[in-house]
């Protein structure tokens, strides 16, 4: 039965729809699961223990039965501590907040109706500030690979990638400002989509930037994240199957930050992926990254500050830094920040053209590995690479590429125009399938 939780998703699916797997026995096995190794991962808040069984019970009697609501049918699946749900508090990684919510964020509610369970809430950075997942005043998930040492899981959907990872959860809903889903799915060997925005809803999902705030989905491979999404996204057209797709790379001097090893992989892959089904060129971008990040903080920030500026004062619950970093958004005025959405605009209409000549961006996730959590003051924030694409409103999925000498996973992002998520997905399960990366689970086995 333990081998059930390294099956992918359309083969639990499989099972779950002939009879030969219960969805009472998955949800017991991931509850044992969690009750093992959350006090030593800290990636869940919350357990819905009692409900989620009785849930379960119930899709067992609805699939025996013949009232099956489709392949996601007693499939278990948590959710950052962002989202609403109706009865509980929506902490954000904090502990500012203590109203119960009264109704559940639409994405979760359709999740339900598609028959998937919710099994808890995964933990997350304060207010989603902190890219490299390190909490100041609430909980550090810590990243799976090596967890005897503490690396330090990416962030801010930090908990819901390290239950993934550690197999504590098939699939996690979470959100995407600057990468926040991107960066930890890296961190921890897995993947992560940030869909074009709107795509998944973000009604009752607690705000950072309106602007740039995406809901998207952490699972441990492309395929698992693709069948939920085209799922959850009924209205979107299948996409069309393709021979060949245009693929390019950016040149060295446009991503100057990179470690010289994650650099190194990173091109033996695009190698080992090259064919005749995707072609791969070196093509310089059309505007520069670090322009779109300082544009992008100045965004962020002002809405940031207008969104929380009443919790910056003592007693709040937010640790110093989180008010420091909000602060940064008190001194931005209201025309240097509408000047920074109309140059924002701008570029989104140029990039449209820009991908007239590609299918695709394939570029890092992140400059390094993840790092020790004990050494997080010593780096800048890990976003260099996945900034851009909310500045941009475009979709990307990161998918593990790799393991660095120091035994910790690599990956890189297939970036896309907006609106082609399904293209995306579609390149991403491609080279997946051709990488051929395996999670290690060597802390558990």
């Amino acid at each position: 039965m333990n081998e059930v939780i390294d099956f992918s998703l359309a083969r639990i699916s499989f099972h779950l729809q002939r009879g030969d797997l219960s969805p009472v026995d998955l949800m017991r096995l991931y509850l044992t699961r969690i009750d093992c190794l959350n006090p030593s991962l800290n990636c869940y808040v919350e357990i819905f223990r009692s409900e989620a069984l009785k849930q379960a019970l119930l899709a067992e009697k609805d699939i025996l039965s013949g009232r099956c609501l489709g392949p996601l049918h007693g499939i278990p699946f948590s959710f950052k501590d962002f989202f609403d749900y109706s009865g509980m508090v929506t902490g954000g990684g904090t502990r500012c907040f203590h109203e119960k919510k009264t109704i559940t964020a639409p994405v979760i509610q359709s999740l339900k109706n598609l028959g998937m369970i919710p099994i808890g809430k995964n933990s997350a950075v304060e207010l989603g500030m902190g890219a490299s997942g390190v909490s100041e005043s609430g909980l550090t998930a810590v990243n799976p690979w090596l967890s005897h040492r503490h690396y330090a899981p990416g962030g801010s959907s930090s908990g819901s990638a390290v239950a993934v990872a550690s197999t504590l959860t098939p699939l996690s809903l979470a959100t995407d400002t600057g990468g926040s889903i991107r960066i930890p799915a890296g961190w921890c060997g897995v993947s992560g989509l940030r869909p074009s925005s709107r795509r998944l809803s973000v009604k009752g999902v607690l705000p950072l930037s309106q602007t740039m705030d995406t809901v998207g989905l952490i699972g441990k491979t492309a395929a698992d994240i693709g069948m939920v999404y085209r799922q959850l996204v009924s209205h979107a057209c299948d996409f069309p199957e393709r021979l060949s797709f245009k693929l390019a790379s950016l040149p060295d001097e446009d991503m100057p930050s990179i470690d010289t090893e994650y650099a190194v992989i990173f091109q033996k892959t695009l190698e080992k992926i090259k064919s005749d089904t995707l072609d791969i060129k070196t093509i310089s971008f059309f505007t520069s990254l670090n322009e779109c990040m300082r544009v992008n903080s100045t965004i962020t920030s002002f809405e940031a500050w207008r969104n929380y500026s009443h919790l910056c004062k003592d007693g709040s619950g937010l640790g110093p830094n989180i008010i420091k970093k909000l602060s940064r958004g008190k001194n931005i005025n209201e025309e240097e920040y509408k000047s920074a959405i109309k140059y924002c605009m701008f570029l989104r209409d140029r990039v449209f053209s820009w991908f007239s000549q590609i299918d695709a961006l394939v570029i890092p996730t992140t400059p390094s590995s993840a790092w020790l959590i004990a050494e997080d003051s010593k780096y800048s924030p890990p976003n260099d690479f996945t900034r851009f694409v909310n500045f941009l409103d475009l979709c990307a999925i990161s998918i593990p590429m790799g393991i660095n000498s120091n035994g910790m996973p690599l990956s890189f992002q297939i970036v896309c125009r907006h609106g082609d998520d399904l293209k995306a997905l579609h390149i991403a399960e491609v080279i997946e399938d051709r990488i051929r990366f395996r999670m290690r689970f060597d802390p558990f086995n």
